[in-house]
């Protein structure tokens, strides 16, 4: 008899009081975002967001960009040349609806038309196009260099609300499984006891100091947490499964679940947190930061460069050319007179205008334009109020978890209190093998269910800085 108590109590010391000699290295939540955030396939695809912007906007600038052009023509019939014209040259645009152009000329032949006879060693041209009604002030290309930079902004903003959503569910994964790895400990070490509890009665059986009924109850109740055990197991390895889609290497290989380190112990972590829960704070930061707000405010400015060029379309078309004629590289060679006046001398000139007289078109992607911005502050507004729901959501979800978490690390400490007491009665024969069994229990449930709202605790704090748009920064 006093060798089986010895050996139980001895067994219950050595499970619940002695510390852990082997600390074995655990998977962190930071290293485990820090390696999501590193090597997953959607962050990489995120990150060329800002790439796809930047090359829009070298494509925009490239209708700034000079250029260079030759072309040549010519007719030959029945064995005589008709003509033969050749141009090369440079134009220039320029950001105030002005191009400039440079070229010089050739032109031979018998029957060359009149006006594209040239001197005989060919002529050299400068001058300008000069756009002064519709494309003044603005044209498809400051407006496209506009779009393109908004574009960069957009880009970012895109990868951030990809890697916001990414880290929310890779972090409700990382606690789930968790939950589910530290269960499966604690459950382990609850079957070990049992099996402990039911060797020590077996043994006080075989030497008539017990029931049977004392052995079945302990050995049923080692059956339990075999049962319990097994369920744990699976849930654990669908959580690893599960946790293995958001772990990469940066060789583009998904982690398998047997590399998986073990989970930190919930029980020893600390329920206070870092993360900002004044609802108010949070909420300001969403409306600044909020990478699907940042969205919205810049689509609104591409709608305002879009309504501003097709305002421009509502203008009419003036454009002024001016070109000054060199005889070969020569210019004013007939000038009579200096000054000003020279310029009017050996040119060529020339005006081009036109406008629809009821110029509906335009009036009319002027007034879609204006119901696309109406529409789109629409949307912001109710975007920016779900925000600010689902930061009061989570930040209520928050406190009260908060809360219930402390409160059951109190019971279930009160529960091994109790659970200690009635091993200690139990040990000098005032209880039973049914008490210690429901205490354990109990204990058992406690710890469980605080687990589980420690878990949805981290979750909580995790949808919070996802509700404001800064969990993937």
């Amino acid at each position: 008899m006093k060798k089986a108590c010895f050996y139980y109590a001895f067994s219950c010391f050595a499970l619940y009081f002695l510390p852990r000699l082997v600390s074995a290295q655990t998977l962190e939540f930071p290293a485990f975002r820090q390696q999501v955030l590193e090597n997953h396939p959607i962050v990489r695809q995120a990150d060329l967001y800002r790439d796809q912007a930047s090359a829009q906007l070298l494509r925009a600038k490239g209708g700034f960009d000079p250029k260079a052009y030759a072309e040549h023509f010519g007719k030959n019939f029945n064995g005589k040349t008709y003509f033969q014209y050749t141009e090369a040259g440079l134009k220039i645009p320029t950001w105030a609806g002005l191009e400039f152009k440079g070229a010089y000329n050739l032109a031979s032949g018998n029957y060359l038309n009149s006006e594209n006879q040239l001197p005989e060693n060919g002529q050299a041209s400068f001058g300008f196009v000069w756009t002064l009604g519709q494309g003044l002030l603005f044209d498809e290309r400051r407006a496209g260099l506009q779009f393109a930079r908004a574009g960069l902004e957009m880009g970012d903003a895109e990868r951030l609300a990809a890697r916001n959503d990414l880290m929310l569910d890779a972090a409700k994964a990382y606690w789930t499984w968790n939950f589910a790895d530290n269960a499966v400990g604690i459950i382990t070490d609850a079957l070990r006891q049992a099996e402990i509890r039911h060797e020590g009665l077996r043994q006080s059986f075989q030497q008539g100091e017990r029931s049977a009924f004392d052995t079945l109850e302990t050995f049923i109740q080692v059956q339990n947490r075999q049962v319990e055990l097994q369920f744990a197991q699976v849930d654990a390895q669908n959580a690893a499964l599960a946790l293995t889609g958001f772990l990469w290497n940066p060789d583009n290989q998904v982690f398998v679940p047997e590399n998986l380190l073990p989970a930190p112990a919930l029980l020893m972590s600390d329920i206070g947190t870092g993360v900002a829960t004044d609802a108010e704070s949070i909420r300001q930061t969403a409306r600044t930061r909020h990478p699907e707000l940042r969205l919205y405010q810049i689509k609104l400015r591409q709608l305002e460069t879009e309504r501003r060029l097709k305002n421009e379309k509502r203008k009419p078309i003036l454009d002024v050319s001016y070109n000054l004629l060199g005889n070969n590289w020569q210019f004013f060679p007939t000038a009579s007179v200096e000054g000003p006046a020279m310029l009017a001398n050996d040119v060529k000139w020339g005006v081009d205008f036109s406008y629809p007289l009821l110029n509906r078109k335009a009036r009319g992607d002027w007034q879609l334009t204006q119901l696309k911005i109406v529409q789109t502050e629409l949307e912001l507004q109710q975007k920016r109020q779900t925000v600010e729901i689902k930061v009061r959501q989570y930040a209520n979800d928050l406190a009260n978890l908060r809360a219930q978490a402390i409160l059951f690390r109190d019971m279930t400490a009160n529960y091994r209190r109790l659970l200690d007491g009635e091993n200690e009665k139990f040990s000098i024969g005032e209880s039973s093998i049914f008490l210690v069994n429901t205490r354990e229990q109990r204990w058992l449930d406690a710890q469980l269910k605080y687990l589980k709202l420690f878990s949805e605790l981290r979750k909580a704090e995790a949808g919070l800085q996802w509700a404001a748009g800064i969990l993937g920064e």
